[in-house]
């Protein structure tokens, strides 16, 4: 194995094994700095900018769904529109493939573009509003399938149409954005990046502003479509939940910065850096005992100015001297899980620190005194996940989504 390799393998989820060697898309060391308009010089010459990403490395890989988890300004869907070549790099390089890329513009941008394909999360505003459903597939199919005109056009896009679970499509093609409810509209936003025929999907939070009712159809559908595919995702989210049960692999960002990665049961189970514990102990859970424990700890820091050492830790409990100025490597627990976190040096006060983490850790996963409680979904498990199955696709009655209307394919009936 390469060196750049066994590099990739000691930082990446999924890069186990053959598939180490073989990413279909990657960002490696990538970097992004946004300049602050209007900002005032700096002490060195230069002008304030916004540290949004520094130092990621991320590989994505066929058949494979990679969960990229974080609040709110973590910079996670700033990586996904760098790897979408939407932004130019301040550092580090994007691969397709293995080969460099780095057009924003012209022929090698187009190339990029149908391969690579984002899914925007709010499909409200990602539709022209006085174009109809098939003037706007239409616009997609012309552009990757320019030999098709006419009939052959139409019959593109009602097939695009079947496979998003539209149906029948003369029922949709005619109507404007305004008249489909946000499952309807995020399932066009899927259909108009499969016009492409990409080999990899970005998509970024594309449940967060829809009904929880209709989310796990959306998921379903980006699952189903994957697999049939096989090609690589990367699923935004700030919802480590559902990464545990949708993606294979997971990587937690906070502050620009990737904290820890693996695969998904592995992150989320015995999850290793502090912060990736914080998100896991935020979410609701009645079974759990320290459910209710979990204290404030602050607000993330500035990206214009951010900590030196580790990002997080003015807001670590188990924060040593050496956090407030070291950048900490990755350190591997497991074979493809790996946490950026000093307590994890082979040294007596990281050890020290380490076993009051884990007693911390034991509180939160253990369950609450009461009634047994409901049992939930089987988890994922690496590196194929297993999920609630969809109905055979066959079966494409009713039009999903849509209100008072029967389920679809990838959307248990109510």
């Amino acid at each position: 194995m390469s060196g750049e390799a066994t590099a990739r393998a000691a930082t990446d989820p999924g890069a186990t094994g053959a598939a180490a060697e073989r990413p279909v898309l990657e960002a490696l060391h990538v970097t992004k700095h946004f300049p602050v308009r209007g900002g005032l010089p700096v002490r060195g010459g230069g002008r304030k900018v916004v540290h949004a990403v520094e130092d990621v490395s991320l590989s994505l890989y066929a058949g494979r769904i990679t969960a990229l988890v974080g609040e709110s300004g973590s910079g996670k869907s700033t990586l996904a529109r760098l790897l979408a070549q939407l932004h130019p790099l301040t550092g580090g390089e994007v691969r397709l493939h293995g080969e460099p890329v780095g057009a924003l513009r012209g022929r090698a941008f187009r190339d990029h573009v149908r391969k690579v394909q984002l899914i925007l999360q709010d499909p409200f505003g990602s539709f022209n509003p006085v174009a109809t459903i098939a003037g706007t597939l239409g616009r997609a199919v012309a552009l990757h399938h320019r030999g098709k005109r006419g009939k052959e056009r139409t019959a593109v896009i009602d097939d695009l149409l079947t496979r998003i679970n539209l149906v029948p499509p003369a029922q949709f093609t005619a109507k404007y954005p305004h008249e489909l409810s946000g499952g309807q509209l995020q399932r066009l936003s899927i259909a108009r990046a499969l016009a492409a025929d990409p080999e990899v999907f970005l998509a970024d939070e594309p449940v967060s502003s829809l009904d929880v009712s209709i989310r796990l159809g959306i998921l379903n559908l980006l699952r189903r479509l994957t697999e049939e595919r096989n090609a690589a995702m990367l699923y935004v989210t700030h919802d480590i939940a559902s990464a545990r049960y949708f993606a294979t692999d997971t990587a937690v960002m906070y502050a620009g910065q990737v904290v820890e990665s693996g695969p998904s049961e592995a992150v989320t189970q015995q999850a290793a850096h502090p912060y990736t514990q914080l998100l896991i102990a935020s979410a609701p859970d009645p079974s759990r005992a320290g459910a209710d424990r979990v204290r404030d700890i602050g607000q993330p820091p500035s990206l214009i100015d951010p900590p030196s050492g580790c990002r997080f830790h003015p807001r670590c409990p188990y924060a040593m001297e050496r956090c407030g100025s070291q950048v900490p490597g990755p350190f591997t627990l497991s074979p493809g899980h790996v946490a950026h976190c000093w307590l994890y040096a082979d040294d007596d006060e990281a050890r020290t620190r380490r076993a009051a983490n884990a007693e911390a850790v034991a509180r939160l996963t253990t369950p609450a005194a009461g009634p047994a409680t409901a049992k939930g979904p089987t988890p994922a498990k690496t590196p194929t996940p297993q999920h609630p199955p969809a109905a055979p696709p066959s079966d494409t009655s009713g039009s999903p989504d849509a209100p008072g209307s029967p389920g679809s394919p990838d959307t248990p009936a109510s």
